[in-house]
């Protein structure tokens, strides 16, 4: 069996994803909640994302308009912003919705990452290959692999900064990605690409 097409999709998807957003994502979910509930939510939408992207191969950029993925995108991470710092937590309520911040990190990495570049890298990695399935086994195993570094260092910090001075962090890091993700679609509309 040649194992060359999740070889070279595992290289290319973690060299891609190296300084990408949702790595610093990661990184800010791991200091705010469970190291373990980050990476499985991550790997889960991971595994989902490079599934779509291979199975389905650009559908979503043929059909939905990046505008409006971009919108969609910078207007709920401002939302996860302002739910992270304004949200009351409480230790009954905590334990009452244990699935709840699952949830929150799954959605939240799924919304950066969908027709990002490691994503459109996994469509044409399937399309060039033909191995649909080891293309993405190795995209979802790179993508977790430089996401793990991320959510290490996340869990390091959470042992040094008080649990106040994280959520404010995690809030202002969902703020500042969906700024920057409207920001950039507002010059685009401005600037014309040519």
């Amino acid at each position: 069996m040649n194992l060359w097409p999740a070889f070279s999709s595992f290289l290319i998807i973690a060299a891609a994803e190296l300084g990408d957003k949702t790595q610093l994502l990661t990184l800010a979910l791991t200091a705010r909640y469970p190291f373990w509930e980050v990476m499985v939510a991550v790997g889960s939408a991971t595994a989902a994302l490079m599934a779509l992207a291979v199975v389905l191969g650009g559908a979503i950029h043929r059909f939905v308009p990046d505008f409006f993925l971009q919108l969609f995108t910078g207007c709920a991470f401002i939302f996860f912003g302002l739910w992270t710092f304004f949200g009351k937590e409480k230790a009954e309520e905590t334990k009452k919705n244990k699935g709840k911040p699952f949830w929150i990190i799954f959605s939240a990495f799924f919304m950066a990452e969908l027709g990002d570049k490691t994503q459109l890298a996994a469509f044409a990695l399937s399309a060039e290959y033909g191995a649909p399935f080891l293309v993405w086994l190795g995209a979802t195993v790179g993508m977790v692999a430089a996401n793990l570094a991320a959510a290490l260092a996340g869990g390091f910090i959470k042992k040094f900064i008080p649990e106040n001075h994280i959520k404010w962090l995690g809030a202002a890091t969902f703020i500042f990605f969906g700024l920057i993700t409207l920001g950039g679609l507002l010059l685009s509309a401005i600037i014309p690409a040519r």
